[in-house]
């Protein structure tokens, strides 16, 4: 069954939000390779861990719903360094139909903190791609976020919801500049090189930025500087760099903050000009002391959150629509593939039969006459099957999985455990 435990900005401060991103990176391994000798096997199938600005969700194929539960519950509090019972309390779980229903709407900017942002579908679509090189991703967990990637693309084309670029890096920028502060012909300084990096680095070029830096605590800025038309700086150049700037867009997510007051005190002794920090890390990048530096601005996930600019309601309504839509079509295909593993076993018990038949034959016929015999035996098999095979999707459309399991049991000695929906 498809399962999602997760945290957002709905439910928790941006603050106690932080702590559960810390670990995330790890958490999908650590959960898919956790030991199991307690158990006579692990209850998780698959795991993907989408993790942003402003949620971190656990979507988990689950073999066995409370005790893939308490797996989760469990990791996160090892990783975050939170109680348990506190975990357990703030995670927000939802399991079968309205796991769909939330990630494609998610996907689709519908439950962004910047309604109709334009990067997150980019976002869900790089958890998978990172589940499946980690080799955490089982059939199903494929099958979801492909198909939630595909109903943002048909979001943005069907209803314009995104296609304006709207970001949470624009709706910050938006900020930044109803001060004094214009973008346009300034130096600005990004601190990171991920992602999300490169998503402040176009927007800042669409807003007329002609002189970019980038610092990255990780050591890639010249990496990153070279496929952004900007220029890379040290960690020995920093400070240099913050006194040359109006802007400092901070997005690497460090651990303890990239810039703190001192370093940003010492770099504008010499400047009288105001400094706007726009910190877009979850982990802040941004020491909280900076904020009481006189001529320095800061503007954070909070601030963004204040400041975001209600949708129209003619496209949300269109995109709440197709998300509805798509999540109808997916949900129609889960229930057929619900008896899939039967439909396979009376195939896989037919094609027995008829390879026991044809080992009698071969030994009884010339090669010739037994290859047509087989030709013929395999054309009846395919007629014989393909209505149980209908049969099964319609009776897995319509929720009575029971009764086709029972008819094989009864008619061919195929014995399958009740599959579970979700």
């Amino acid at each position: 069954m498809l399962m999602v435990l997760g945290v957002s900005h709905h439910d928790l401060e941006l603050a106690d939000l932080e702590r559960y991103s810390a670990g995330a990176s790890e958490l999908g391994v650590n959960l898919f390779n956790a030991d199991t000798s307690v158990q006579a096997s692990s209850p998780i199938a698959g795991v993907a861990v989408l993790a942003t600005c402003n949620r971190v969700e656990i979507y988990v194929d689950a073999l066995r719903f409370h005790d893939a539960v308490d797996a989760v519950t469990h990791e996160l509090a090892a990783i975050t360094g939170i109680e348990e019972s506190v975990v357990a309390g703030q995670l927000h779980v939802r399991v079968g139909a309205p796991v769909a229903a939330h990630l494609f709407a998610v996907a689709a900017g519908l439950d962004s903190m910047v309604v109709g942002e334009a990067e997150i579908s980019g976002q869900v679509s790089r958890t998978l791609r990172r589940a499946q090189r980690e080799e955490t991703a089982s059939p199903a967990l494929n099958r979801l976020f492909q198909n939630a990637a595909r109903t943002a693309k048909k979001v943005v084309a069907g209803t314009g919801l995104g296609a304006a670029g709207r970001s949470v890096a624009s709706v910050a920028l938006d900020v930044a500049e109803s001060g004094d502060l214009s973008v346009a012909g300034k130096r600005a300084l990004i601190v990171g090189t991920g992602a999300y990096a490169r998503v402040v680095a176009a927007a800042l070029r669409e807003r007329g930025c002609t002189d970019l830096l980038v610092f990255s605590p990780s050591n890639h800025a010249e990496a990153f500087a070279a496929t952004h038309h900007a220029r890379p700086v040290l960690a020995a150049e920093l400070q240099a760099a913050i006194s040359e700037v109006a802007l400092v867009v901070a997005c690497s997510g460090t651990t303890g903050g990239a810039l703190d007051a001192d370093t940003i005190a010492l770099a504008r002794t010499s400047q009288r000009e105001q400094l706007t920090i726009v910190d877009l890390a979850l982990r802040a990048d941004i020491s909280f002391d900076v904020r009481s530096l006189p001529n320095v601005r800061v503007i954070d996930l909070q601030t963004v959150a204040e400041n975001a600019p209600a949708e129209q309601a003619e496209a949300l309504i269109a995109a709440q629509d197709v998300v509805i839509a798509a999540v109808a079509e997916f949900e129609d295909d889960q229930a057929v593939r619900v008896l899939d593993p039967a439909v396979i076993a009376l195939r896989s018990h037919v094609s027995g039969m008829v390879s026991k038949e044809m080992e009698r034959l071969r030994g009884k016929y010339d090669e010739g006459i037994a290859a047509d015999l087989e030709m013929a035996m395999h054309r009846v098999t395919r007629s014989l099957l393909h209505t149980p095979t209908l049969r099964a999707h319609e009776l897995a459309r319509s929720g009575d999985s029971a009764g086709y399991l029972s008819a094989l049991h009864t008619l061919f000695g195929i014995e399958l455990t009740p599959p579970t929906q979700g």
